[in-house]
Order: C-alpha cells, then structure tokens, then sequence
C-alpha cells in the first residue's frame, strides 16, 4: 500500500493508494501510520479514501484503533471522499455516528478552524 502525506498548515492529509482496497494485507500498514500522527497530541488528520472502493473488517479495525488513539492523545482524525458502497457499510455498522466524516478534503480542513 502506497500511503501519500502531505501538511497543509497544522493539518496532516492522508491518501491511501496503490490498492482500492483497506483489507488483512495492508490494513496493519494504514493503522500504524494513522497511529503515528495522532498519537502526538492535539495532532490534526485527515485520511482521504477517494482511491478506496473496499474495506473488510481489519480495515475497520484500523479506522477504529486510529479513532481509539486519537481520543488517548486528544488529537483529531477526519475522514473524506468515501465512496458510496463503503460509506453504506460505515452506515450499516453505525460508524457514521463516531467518526468525523465531510465530504471532501477542503471541507475537512475548513472543519478544523472550529477546534483551533
């Protein structure tokens, strides 16, 4: 999995890519990354999923164990462009109600100026 970062002020940005999947073989990659930047506190994430067309459960998994991290650390994770068969999952399994998800990047990065 090709995992691209790039800062925009305060703001970590996150594209998954390489694979249009979140799944056993790569999800242990993305959670170690979204661990790192959000166990330092009042860090600000956002994971784009706009390449992402499938996630099983380990992908689940990771979103949450990033989530889990993010609340120790009091740092902020975002998530965005989720295409529509994934986010009907995200809302089968009620995700959709503990995890911060806008539309598009931009709309992320303007969602951060409420917690600054």
């Amino acid at each position: 999995m090709n995992i691209e970062t790039k800062q925009l002020n305060s703001i970590t940005i996150m594209k998954l890519g390489e694979t249009n999947r979140l799944y056993a073989l790569n999800a242990n990659i993305a959670k170690e990354k979204m661990n790192e930047f959000l166990s330092q506190p009042k860090s600000k994430l956002i994971v784009d999923f706009e390449e992402i067309s499938f996630i099983d459960s380990s992908g689940f998994g990771a979103l949450l164990s990033a989530l889990k991290t993010s609340k120790e650390h009091k740092s902020f994770i975002k998530l965005c462009n989720i295409n529509r068969d994934v986010m009907e999952l995200i809302e089968l399994m009620q995700l959709d109600s503990i995890f911060d998800i806008l539309q598009d990047q931009t709309a992320c990065v303007n969602s951060f100026s409420s917690v600054e």
